[in-house]
């Protein structure tokens, strides 16, 4: 029987995103092995990191011994990974150098084109720049300029990457969601297009550049992208899962939400149907959550 190729779609969501590594060590500690990772946002962050070989047990550690003020630092300096705080400095170190074609694991990130108002997929170049340019919260981060685009945060138009993880050979997709995009009421998405559209004279390289495109972005519901095959959602409460001061807390959340999901993730791999309830895991005491990073 042909072996079903696994690929992780890890999504959006801030320094909540410290559950994917939980994610990744569950399945490492069950010698499930993934054959691909793409991320969006923070996912694209801790997933170029697994594909460049770091394993959830060294991140795990980074993220639980990092003092929350290094977090802090890093959203003040703009998320720039080359910036000289403590924290990019460590981020730097460890994937400067590094081409997206050539790391041990199939990896893409994905973006926001802010002219052309769509996805993209980065799965080639500098691992830094992709990781970048996904990350690159509007009002936080000026667009990342690459390969000819400006680019931003790509959390603006699924919950987890699922085309991309297909797009590098996926079979079989597992979704880590931690949270959904934002999408304003209907009665106030026709006046924020206008809005939208006055402003989209503000300069490109500019931090305000986000402006328009984020507006805009929230006043359209994006297509539907593919589904995965499996949704993970770790119990993140609106409180307490969106700050650098209970990354552990998110953590541990993904830890025991893909435990949970462990049995439903082998029958996938054995080729075996899942029951309807099996196709998420997501807590009860779960708050789905808007919002990128």
């Amino acid at each position: 029987m042909k072996e079903l190729k696994l690929g992780l779609a890890l999504g959006a969501g801030g320094t909540k995103g410290a559950a994917h590594v939980g994610v990744l060590k569950v399945l490492d500690e069950a010698g499930i092995k993934v054959h691909a990772v793409a991320g969006t946002s923070i996912g694209s962050l801790y997933g170029g990191a697994y594909a460049a070989g770091y394993t959830p047990a060294y991140m795990e550690e980074e993220i639980r011994t990092c003092p929350s003020g290094e977090v802090l630092s890093f959203f003040r300096h703009r998320l720039k990974i080359r910036h000289r705080n403590r924290l990019a400095r460590r981020f730097y170190e460890a994937l400067a150098g590094r081409q997206i074609e050539t790391l041990p694991l199939p990896f893409a990130a994905t973006a926001s084109d802010i002219e052309r108002n769509c996805s993209v997929i980065i799965d080639r170049g500098p691992l830094i720049d992709a990781i970048e340019a996904s990350i690159a919260i509007p009002f936080v981060a000026r667009p990342v300029v690459h390969q000819g685009r400006y680019l931003l945060d790509g959390g603006f138009w699924d919950a987890a990457p699922v085309d991309a993880a297909v797009h590098l050979g996926a079979d079989v997709v597992v979704a880590v969601e931690l949270g959904v995009p934002y999408l304003l009421p209907e009665p106030l998405r026709r006046p924020a297009s206008w809005v939208a559209e006055r402003l989209d004279r503000i300069g490109r390289r500019r931090t305000l550049a986000g402006l328009p495109f984020t507006i805009g972005a929230i006043a359209h519901e994006a297509a539907a992208g593919r589904t995965a095959d499996l949704a993970i959602r770790p119990a993140l409460t609106r409180a307490r899962g969106n700050s650098p001061f209970h990354m552990s807390r998110s953590l541990d959340a993904g830890i025991e939400a893909a435990r949970a999901a462990l049995p439903a993730i082998r029958a996938l791999l054995a080729g075996e149907p899942l029951p309807p309830a099996d196709a998420v895991y997501a807590p009860a005491q779960l708050e789905l959550e808007g919002g990128t990073a």
